[in-house]
């Protein structure tokens, strides 16, 4: 048997492959002989990598007609051949973004997504009177220019860009976000200032001397910037959005999320005047986002669309909602088939959604549903459910090193409530930052962009909470945290009580991954189980247990299903890629 992507040796396979690839040259070409000229450049590349990506293609599909007896998976005719079938766990971006990256390249796709709507944290859904509400202030803004691009072509008509403009409430004032020195310094007496230029010179001296192993995110930040400026903002702040001390935290939480701030400038900055004072806090690792993108109908619109593009490609594409994942099957090391059961919908009394995974134990929406289960046969499958679901899922296939290792994973539930406002705008920023409220950020969609969200009138306000499953946030209903976040806001002036016209909450029990200390045993465990299955991808914020955005998570999902195109192995592809650097496992 030849290795899946050798070349062919008989005329009749070449003849296929030529007559494929020729329909699918010609096909390409039509469609971006549409698009505008100024687009023109860019459409010659995507024509050749298109090419490319059907040769590929045309390769698998004619080894898979060819030695399909012991692959029991249900595929469609195209022109006489058959099209490998990519099941997709997760309608969110990170898995439309890989669907459509399939489907547009030739592979049946099938989306499963247990929700009543596509597009997970990047969704936008309608209220009693049709005002959208976001899962928190989901801008687009893109590192890759191949994502942004990708955005902008999903929403031609209308993904406008606006300067970024975020503030953060900072021991009494409103500073922009993140902080910087100036803002530190201007917040800081002569006499704080000689306390933190004194617990910062001790910390130097000791790491030259005698340096100490960091362990937690308070090791990190103290080690760094003192222990003064640790107690002043970042140890009370990332207690409060986390729920636990800093000294829980694994030290690459602090160094991958927290600017790293030179204690220095602070102090002179300090005790300068005017002009004199100097600012700027070094991002090691997150380039600094200056233009953000929103589409005026919501963020939604991305995904909506995504998926629709999925379900144009071809007719046999699905994009499944109300549809759980209960088990995935594997013989050896591929896995083979997905197991799925129709749940209802999440929405309630003033909930829009509760996004759940259906293996919690606390906050199981979908506890008690029966509904008879339905198996789905696949030649590959993209993950995007939060990593511990998806060893859950795998069940007597996963190693018990690996479930061992899944259950040291935890995420951050969040609650989003969501407030319609009598008045056009309320805020002086697109999103601001509370240390002392009940709610961690405070957004408002038509200053991101979103003019068409709610009645020119009227404003939508997004209140995030980080909280747990079963607390009493997690338990308040809509109407009670509506009233107590519009009170908060009246306190800050930025609204009145009684413009308060409809509120609403928008869950998820998986907000964001938690990263523990000595988390990364886990994830070093995990990545090499996963090693084993090649027709088995994981990725995204949930599936790959990385605190990314939007444009990274798509990127995320891209590389998902150009790795399934190209028909290599995932030991010849990212076995030396550490794991922060990796897009997929």
């Amino acid at each position: 048997m030849r290795r899946l992507g050798d070349p062919f040796d008989d005329a009749d396979d070449r003849s296929w492959r030529a007559e494929f690839l020729r329909e699918e040259q010609r096909q390409d070409r039509i469609e971006h002989l549409g698009r505008d000229v100024g687009a023109e450049a860019r459409d010659r590349k995507e024509v050749d990598r298109a090419g490319q990506a059907a040769e590929h293609a045309a390769t698998v599909w004619l080894w898979t007609s060819r030695h399909s007896a012991n692959l029991e998976s249900p595929r469609h005719s195209h022109g006489g051949l058959t099209l490998a079938h990519t099941v997709v766990i997760g309608g969110g971006i990170c898995g439309l973004a890989a669907g459509l990256t399939l489907a547009e390249r030739g592979q049946q796709v099938t989306v499963l997504e247990a929700q009543d709507f596509l597009g997970g944290l990047a969704t936008t859904l309608r209220g009693a009177t049709g005002a959208g509400y976001d899962f928190g202030p989901h801008a687009y803004h893109a590192r890759n220019q191949r994502v942004l691009d990708m955005f902008k072509e999903i929403a031609s008509d209308g993904f406008p860009a606006r300067a970024k403009n975020v503030r953060i409430k900072f021991r009494g004032k409103y500073y922009k976000y993140p902080l910087e020195a100036l803002d530190i310094a201007k917040s800081m007496s002569p006499f704080l200032a000689a306390r933190a230029f004194f617990d910062y010179s001790l910390e130097s001296l000791r790491r030259k001397l005698r340096p100490r192993p960091l362990v937690s995110a308070e090791d990190w930040v103290v080690q760094a910037m003192g222990r003064t400026l640790y107690g002043l903002f970042f140890g009370p702040y990332t207690t409060k959005v986390w729920g636990i001390p800093p000294s829980q935290l694994a030290a690459s939480f602090a160094q991958h999320r927290i600017p790293h701030i030179s204690l220095a400038k602070v102090v002179l900055s300090s005790l300068r005047t005017g002009r004199a004072k100097i600012t700027g806090s070094e991002h090691r690792y997150a380039p600094l986002v200056i233009e953000l993108f929103y589409p005026p109908k919501g963020a939604g619109l991305i995904s909506e669309r995504m998926a629709e593009r999925i379900r144009r490609a071809d007719p046999r594409n699905e994009t499944r909602t109300n549809t759980l994942v209960t088990r995935v099957e594997a013989s050896g090391d591929r896995v083979t088939a997905v197991w799925v059961r129709r749940v209802p919908s999440t929405r309630k009394a003033g909930q829009l959604a509760q996004l759940a995974t259906g293996r919690e134990n606390d906050g199981n929406p979908y506890h008690g549903v029966d509904a008879p289960e339905e198996r789905i046969a696949c030649d590959s499958i993209v993950n995007t459910a939060p990593l511990p679901a998806l060893v859950d899922l795998l069940g007597d296939a996963a190693s018990a090193e690996a479930k061992a290792a899944a259950r040291h994973l935890r995420f951050r539930a969040i609650t989003i409530v969501g407030l319609r406002i009598k008045r056009p705008k309320a805020l002086p920023a697109q999103s601001i930052y509370f240390t002392n409220k009940t709610f961690n950020r405070l957004s408002e969609t038509r200053n991101y962009g979103g003019s068409e969200v709610c009645a020119p009138d009227e404003t939508i306000l997004l209140c995030d909470i980080t909280c747990d499953v079963g607390d009493e946030i997690w338990m308040s209903s809509a109407e009670a945290l509506g009233r107590r976040c519009a009170k908060e806001l009246a306190d800050e002036g930025f609204i009145k009580e009684s413009e308060l016209a409809e509120s609403v909450v928008l869950r998820a029990t998986f907000g964001y991954p938690v990263y523990l200390v000595g988390y990364e045993r886990a994830i070093d465990t995990l990545m090499s189980e996963l090693m084993r299955f090649d027709n088995l991808v994981t990725g995204g914020r949930q599936g790959l247990y990385k605190y990314v955005d939007m444009d990274i998570a798509s990127e995320m999902g891209i590389s998902m299903g150009e790795f399934l195109l190209s028909g290599k192995m995932k030991k010849d592809v990212i076995a030396g890629v550490p794991y922060e650097d990796r897009t997929f496992a």
